[in-house]
């Protein structure tokens, strides 16, 4: 907390002395400047964190700027119009939200169309703006708005954005920190992986743009009475194209890159304006440099200060995590006649297999027998064209990631599905918080300091679990394998999927892994299902041996049984059934 403090009260102090060295005309230029930056913050957190890019954000501005401009005529003096800005924001933010939440519903990795959305959006916005005259102004816009009451010359105002600005960066600053903030660049990372850990992907996104929206809309409603006019040129393109170059010039992956950029980018076209009759160009080149030469952005350049700064917060001591509701009985599925097809190609026919009550089921068959697929259409990543899934006694005719695994259902991938760019903690804390935690607690960074038994048992089994700062870009294939294990784990499941969890391990790392789903099993008296193909394991952990052909169930039994019988027999070596 003290860093927190201490590293933002720096940045207010720093807005704040400014004028003191620049003047009075120069502080009217840096607040509107400031005002962009405001904006271009929120564009940095939806693309730098979210990985969703927004070509349209200065719709929101505007829209608020033309709200608070229409608040100041009717207010006049009265006090009450500074509750103008905190409304635009909330009313920019619901909006953000509502409109964010409806484009994702449904969809996973949808980011290149919910920009050409945006981008429609401002399209229609600017024609609208300069079209419906009465309300707008037309092209002129709203002239003589009303300053904010009390404020008087260009100074007071400046104060005003400082202090808003410097909020607005504490705020950003603070949600990244937070669970919120890891869970942002986990969707950026791997938004499947965040789907099957149980999460409303499409809500955590929509928040994203919730807040930057919020921040556009602060920025609007100071723009009105900074300005004393709001022209549809704010809804234009160009100035949400401007936004988008803000927060890649600074550094969109940074809190102050936006802030960066966006004054850099003023005071460069500002200085060439009135020089230079082709300083637009100069202005596109000075982008160009800095996005091939400094992929950062600006903030790249003052990265060794972090070596000396106290930019990071201290650890967090472990806790427990909070015991995670849970019915006691494992879960049951039971596939009924199952068709799936893509295309021409049969993947599932007449698939019909329940999990039975043994506690491990491993699942074989050659190449293309459907094994994986039968994963797919239960965790709702493959859809049926007939039949019935029955989950826990329920028909779930269209199964969703997001909700099975909410069910109790957990999965690892046959190719170890993690977020690389997150620390191995990050990783852990994710798994963990799924189920366990509501809306407002992902603003607590205490989260990160939950640990549970089933955590602590892998972290002993595993001990390179424990190097929590290590990304998970820098582990081995086979410590990936591990580290998904152990996320599945942590969501403490009632029925686990394994997809090959042991492929890329060495004889040790087996053995290890062969022990700890043991473990697990007993320990958490779940369901497992386990497709696999090396017999040694499947020999070591099925109680349960089930085995596929073509898409369809062929035997079951115990591994013995299984190896005797004549149509397994068939398929493996040849022969005919």
């Amino acid at each position: 907390m003290a860093s927190f403090l201490g590293r933002n009260g720096l940045v207010l102090a720093l807005l704040l002395a400014i004028p003191a060295f620049v003047g009075d005309f120069w502080a009217y230029q840096l607040g509107l400047y400031l005002l962009y930056a405001l904006a271009a913050i929120g564009v940095g957190l939806a693309w730098g964190q979210a990985g969703i890019l927004p070509l349209g954000q200065g719709l929101f501005v505007a829209f608020a700027a033309y709200l608070t401009a229409y608040g100041l005529f009717g207010l006049g003096a009265s006090p009450l119009a500074y509750g103008l800005l905190p409304l635009a924001a909330l009313a920019m933010a619901a909006l953000g939200f509502v409109f964010a939440a409806a484009v994702f519903r449904g969809r996973t990795e949808s980011g290149p169309s919910f920009s050409l959305i945006t981008l429609a959006l401002t399209l229609a916005a600017f024609q609208v703006a300069t079209t419906w005259t009465s309300v707008t102004g037309g092209f002129n816009g709203l002239r003589n708005v009303p300053g904010l009451p009390g404020l008087d010359g260009f100074l007071d105002l400046y104060y005003l954005i400082a202090v808003m600005l410097a909020l607005g960066i504490a705020g950003v600053d603070w949600l990244l920190r937070a669970p919120i903030g890891a869970l942002w660049r986990a969707v950026a990372e791997n938004e499947r992986r965040l789907a099957f850990l149980g999460y409303d992907t499409p809500r955590i996104k929509a928040a994203a743009f919730a807040v930057a929206c919020g921040l556009a809309g602060l920025a609007g409603a100071l723009y009105a009475p900074q300005q004393n006019l709001v022209t549809p040129d704010l809804a234009g393109f160009a100035f949400s194209g401007d936004l988008v170059v803000f927060a890649a010039v600074g550094g969109r992956a940074t809190v102050l890159g936006p802030v960066a950029g966006a004054v850099a980018v003023g005071i460069l076209s500002a200085e060439l304006r009135d020089r230079f009759p082709w300083w637009e160009i100069v202005v596109a080149l000075f982008f160009i440099v800095v996005v091939l030469r400094l992929p950062g952005g600006l903030m790249t350049l003052i990265e060794p200060l972090r070596r000396w700064l106290p930019l990071r917060a201290g650890k967090i001591p472990p806790h427990a995590a909070p015991l995670k509701p849970r019915k006691a009985a494992p879960l049951t599925v039971a596939f009924d006649d199952v068709h799936v097809r893509m295309g021409d190609v049969t993947i599932l026919d007449g698939l019909t297999l329940t999990t039975g009550a043994q506690a491990i089921l491993c699942v074989i068959g050659p190449n293309g027998a459907g094994k994986t697929s039968t994963l797919n259409v239960l965790t709702g990543a493959l859809p049926m064209r007939a039949g019935r899934l029955v989950i826990d006694g329920q028909n779930v005719p269209r199964p969703r990631p997001a909700t099975v695994a909410r069910t109790g259902v957990g999965r690892k991938f046959q190719t170890p599905s993690v977020f690389p760019r997150l620390t191995i903690a990050e990783n852990l804390a994710i798994a963990l918080w799924s189920g366990r935690c509501g809306w407002f607690d992902l603003l607590r960074p205490s989260l990160f300091g939950w640990t549970t038994p089933v955590l602590d048992e892998m972290r002993h089994r595993f001990p390179f679990l424990s190097d929590a700062d290590k990304p998970a870009s820098d582990l081995s294939h086979g410590e990936r394998q591990i580290l998904e294990l152990t996320m599945a784990l942590a969501t403490e499941p009632r029925l686990l999927l394994l997809d090959e969890p042991c492929a890329g391990l060495s004889h040790e790392e087996t053995g290890a892994v062969i022990d700890a789903v043991r473990w697990a099993q007993q320990h958490l008296d779940l369901r497992i299902i386990i497709i696999e193909h090396d017999m040694e394991l499947v020999r070591r952990l099925a109680d349960r041996v089930v085995v596929l052909h073509q898409g369809r169930f062929l035997a079951d039994g115990s591994v013995e049984q299984v190896q005797t019988n004549p149509d397994v027999r068939a398929v493996y070596v040849g022969g005919t059934r």
